[in-house]
């Protein structure tokens, strides 16, 4: 029996050993552009993308494509809709991203919680700060209010860590959890006002959807307290990124921890300007463990459905 034909693009990976035994895997070029993919695709059954963006006119060339797999948690980058009219299964790697991403999430909150940005730059410059003086301290998060935006894998794995600091968590998501559930993670549900009105952290773990395209907007960060802190470490559509600069210029908010952004990697370099905000480049999942992770749990969505005809990971 011939073996499916699967191309691997945007990856700098030229390895993925499961996916090889089970299907013929072709790898595509690193400068390849996207009229390669157009005069390429059409002979294959399955596509593992990285950030190459999977839009209408490279599905439409896929004649035989049956099978998309994002090599991470977003998909935001494929058109979904118009895979879904043409039967063709969306597939994302939800489970390797989780851990590291709520990691990061909690990070940052530790981070502008105790201030090691001011504190490593001045040390940097070869300044010992008094911390006796009160503009020097951070505070603790402890007994704190973390509100979550979004409580899927990402979010349950965050509200485990904010746990054993004992914080208290509020949460909102389109479908609420059950009783049970609420009470074995601790946590509790709020409509999205009273979660922004109440919290000392914001953590956004929602998916980019049209919903969720800026959730926090003028308006939602009007709610906040002026001592709370905002963090993004899902997609950079859920921020109104312009009237998230003009709260913390003018003090609306405390802070800011930013993992993704609007446009990326050219992102709005005014954030740069300011010191009660800290910037990653969008490295919520950039560990070596997960980056492994991900490119297995990629591997077999595709062996999954191609070889066993079983969808798994499906988001369409």
């Amino acid at each position: 029996m011939e073996k499916a034909k699967v191309l691997v693009a945007g990856l700098t990976v030229k390895q993925l050993p499961e996916l090889e035994k089970a299907c013929a895997v072709t790898y595509a070029p690193v400068e390849a552009d996207k009229a390669w993919y157009l005069d390429h695709l059409g002979e294959y059954d399955g596509l593992i993308t990285g950030k190459l963006p999977v839009d209408k006119d490279l599905l439409a060339a896929g004649e035989k494509l049956k099978i998309v797999s994002a090599s991470g948690v977003g998909f935001d980058h494929i058109d979904v809709d118009y895979a879904s009219s043409q039967g063709i299964i969306v597939a994302n790697c939800p489970a390797s991203v989780m851990q590291p991403t709520a990691e990061m999430a909690f990070t940052l909150l530790l981070a502008l919680s105790r201030k090691l940005v001011l504190y490593n730059q001045a040390m940097q410059e070869g300044k010992f700060l008094d911390t006796a003086l009160a503009q020097n301290q951070g505070q603790s998060p402890v007994g704190k209010t973390l509100g979550i935006f979004g409580m899927g894998r990402i979010g349950k794995t965050l509200a485990s860590y904010a746990r054993t600091f004992g914080m208290n968590i509020l949460y909102h998501n389109r479908h609420r959890l059950s009783d049970d559930e609420e009470h074995a993670l601790g946590v509790s549900y709020v409509p999205l006002a009273d979660l922004l009105s109440r919290a000392d952290y914001v953590s956004l773990n929602a998916p980019a959807t049209p919903e969720t395209y800026h959730v926090i907007d003028e308006a939602a960060l009007s709610m906040m307290q002026p001592t709370a802190f905002l963090i993004n470490t899902s997609r950079g559509s859920l921020v109104d990124e312009a009237a998230l600069l003009r709260a913390l210029k003018g003090g609306r908010i405390a802070g800011a921890g930013l993992d993704v952004f609007e446009q990326e990697p050219d992102f709005n370099r005014e954030f740069c300007q300011l010191d009660n905000v800290i910037l990653t480049p969008h490295a919520g999942s950039a560990t070596r463990e997960s980056r492994r992770s991900v490119l297995k749990e990629a591997s077999h969505n595709i062996v999954s459905f191609l070889v066993d005809g079983v969808p798994v990971n499906r988001v369409n």
